[in-house]
């Protein structure tokens, strides 16, 4: 039995272990804005960039009086080679778009590029079911390069790229486990820890300025994504305060908190990828009389929907994305997708399998 000094001095210890041992809490600030220190994501920067350049060649195949578009350009600037860009400090980079793209969706990048230099020899062609060429609205004077079927291939492309590249960099790459459970010590100036580091790459491919959503001007991309479905799903604050908080906790190693604000990210871009598609076929669909705009739209929400299956969360099923994309475009394969023949009845059941994944966009779909 203990004595009364041996208990004394057990019941010491014991307190003493607990309140020494008790965790203290990390107290620290998250700023209203992305302004930490060494903070550097200039390869996301040049990534979006190339993407903006590429695109303005492909959209060019659409203007009355362009020469074909290349290409061997296209790919150029999809590699990085050849100093394609007008920008000399682009094509002086060591960053290229294609080794951040999924691997899968390579293949479909690089097939619709050969796909768009045989359709941009009709630029100077009306299109019609059948024949690729031009189709013009009447009210804008938009021009839309469309193939045989009706399918706007560039869109197709570049929303697809937005998904398998800048979607899946952020999501799967930056704040999965191999980048964020790295180095968290070592600061080098200008740049931070490793974990600081890739953090800030994750939030570069979201394409906002460091005070979003107090500015909402120069959004690209992802940004623009944001921006169009804020004021359904209130993804600007959310998205934004998400990657403050990470931040600012990763700084502070608090960990918990850093990984509460990954996994609501990487949710946060999943809904934010599908509310996305439904608001472009939701501007198809009241576009309908406009017919160079339906089929603009419905081209952007396609390539959108391909690029869903290159997320950290996979909601819809490999399967279940073919059977939507069936339902627009009456196959799950771009080049042999016709929209010429898409309904309204299953451009609703597009919007309502999508819907029907996601609860909280069941009651706004109409909305998006």
């Amino acid at each position: 039995m203990f004595s009364n000094h041996n208990f004394i001095a057990f019941l010491a210890v014991t307190l003493l272990c607990f309140f020494s041992c008790e965790k203290k809490e990390i107290i620290y600030d998250v700023p209203s804005s992305y302004n930490f220190e060494n903070v550097n994501y200039e390869g996301q920067n040049q990534r979006i960039e190339m993407l903006t350049e590429f695109m303005a060649y492909v959209k060019s195949a659409s203007n009355a009086g362009i020469s074909t578009i290349s290409k061997a350009t296209m790919l150029n600037m999809y590699q990085n080679t050849n100093a394609p860009f007008s920008n000399p400090a682009l094509n002086q980079a060591s960053t290229q778009l294609k080794n951040k793209t999924h691997p899968e969706a390579q293949f479909y990048a690089e097939d619709l590029i050969e796909e768009l230099e045989i359709v941009s020899q009709n630029m100077n062609v009306a299109a019609s079911v059948g024949n690729s060429g031009v189709m013009v609205d009447a009210a804008s004077g938009g021009r839309y390069l469309l193939n045989e079927n009706g399918v706007e291939l560039g869109q197709v492309l570049e929303k697809l790229l937005v998904g398998a590249t800048f979607y899946y960099q952020i999501t799967q790459v930056y704040l999965g486990e191999n980048k964020i459970n790295t180095d968290n010590k070592g600061v080098i100036a200008g740049r931070g820890t490793n974990m600081e580091h890739h953090w800030d790459e994750a939030f570069g491919y979201f394409g906002v300025p460091k005070d979003f959503p107090s500015t909402t001007s120069d959004l690209l991309y992802l940004g623009n994504y944001s921006d169009k479905t804020n004021s359904i799903i209130g993804s600007n604050s959310k998205i934004m305060d998400e990657f403050l908080k990470g931040r600012a906790a990763i700084s502070a190693k608090d960990y918990p908190t850093r990984d509460s604000a990954r996994v609501s990210l990487k949710k946060s871009f999943e809904i934010l990828m599908a509310a996305t598609s439904i608001s472009f076929l939701n501007d198809a669909k009241a576009n309908v009389s406009r017919l160079a705009l339906y089929y603009h739209n419905l081209s952007k929400a396609y390539g959108n929907i391909m690029g869903l299956r290159y997320g950290a969360y996979t909601t819809l099923s490999d399967a279940e994305i073919d059977l939507i994309l069936t339902y627009i475009g009456g196959s799950p394969d771009p080049l042999d997708a016709d929209f010429y023949n898409a309904s309204g009845q299953n451009i609703d059941k597009a919007i309502d399998a999508i819907a029907d994944a996601f609860s909280d966009l069941t009651a706004v779909k109409n909305s998006l």
